[in-house]
């Protein structure tokens, strides 16, 4: 039932056009997909034997330079970081206090290098997981045990993990030199809070842009991964706990995401 207001709303009949209009595109757009799964996931059964070739070339190859992966990324990475703080430094003292393209170039670099900091830590997880895997330790290790292997990804990781916390520290530090109202310490647990809180509302307002196109980011990553992890476990025995982890921060992350938004919501 309904009380007549309906009819006469303007903006209910541009939402049904507006909804009709998206809903055939998004027909055709499932439809394509699932053509497009069905034949991905058959040729996959079909060709499992020589993916499954290709994947152990792959693994014994990581298991060969895994182990000491880490400690290159760490020196490159202190290598290169040296670099482009001098290289950000020299340009700001050449700065004459009004050239804001200057600034916003050395500020570009800067975030450049959070980005590379950024990787190289996940990187360097992701071969200190490789590293401990060449060492057999899965297997018990019913042989001699690999000493010199497990003391390089143990000390790839720390040097990986000490290298990326000095750099960015080193470029918030830089950072709050350009502009002295930044405040906040990487090795205070609440960095991220109090950095926030000192910047103005348009750069929060950047923030949080940066942040919903993540999550948006997210959102695509974790289906792509979704789809990988079922032809997986349908072509290549990976079971459900891949697909349980990857649906684990998925849920993780759009909850997180609507909680606050109600949140918020509720706080203005």
């Amino acid at each position: 039932m309904t009380d007549g207001t309906e009819k006469c709303n303007p903006k209910i009949e541009e939402n049904q056009r507006e909804d009709r209009r998206a809903f055939r595109k998004f027909i055709v757009l499932l439809l394509v997909s699932m053509v497009v799964g069905g034949i991905t996931g058959a040729f996959s059964t079909m060709a499992a034997k020589g993916q499954a070739d290709i994947g152990a070339g792959i693994t014994a190859g990581l298991q060969k330079i895994a182990p000491y992966a880490n400690l290159v990324i760490a020196a490159a990475l202190a290598a290169w970081m040296t670099g482009m703080l001098r290289g950000g430094r020299a340009e700001y003292r050449r700065w004459d206090g009004e050239e804001e393209q200057l600034i916003e170039k050395i500020e570009r670099k800067l975030g450049i290098g959070v980005i590379v900091t950024n990787v190289a830590l996940i990187a360097g997880f992701f071969f200190f997981a490789a590293g401990m895997k060449s060492t057999g330790i899965d297997s018990g290790w019913e042989e001699e045990i690999p000493w010199v292997k497990i003391a390089a990804t143990f000390l790839g990781l720390i040097a990986v993990m000490v290298v990326t916390v000095t750099a960015q520290n080193r470029i918030v530090n830089f950072t709050k030199e350009i502009n002295p109202e930044k405040k906040g310490s990487v090795y205070d647990l609440k960095f991220q809070k109090t950095w926030i809180a000192s910047c103005d509302e348009a750069e929060q307002l950047q923030i949080y842009r940066a942040a919903f196109r993540a999550y948006t980011a997210m959102n695509y990553a974790a289906l792509g991964m979704f789809l990988v992890c079922f032809i997986g476990m349908l072509s290549w025995n990976f079971g459900l706990l891949p697909i349980t982890m990857v649906l684990f921060v998925w849920l993780t992350g759009v909850i997180v995401y609507g909680v606050e938004s109600l949140r918020m919501t509720g706080g203005r």
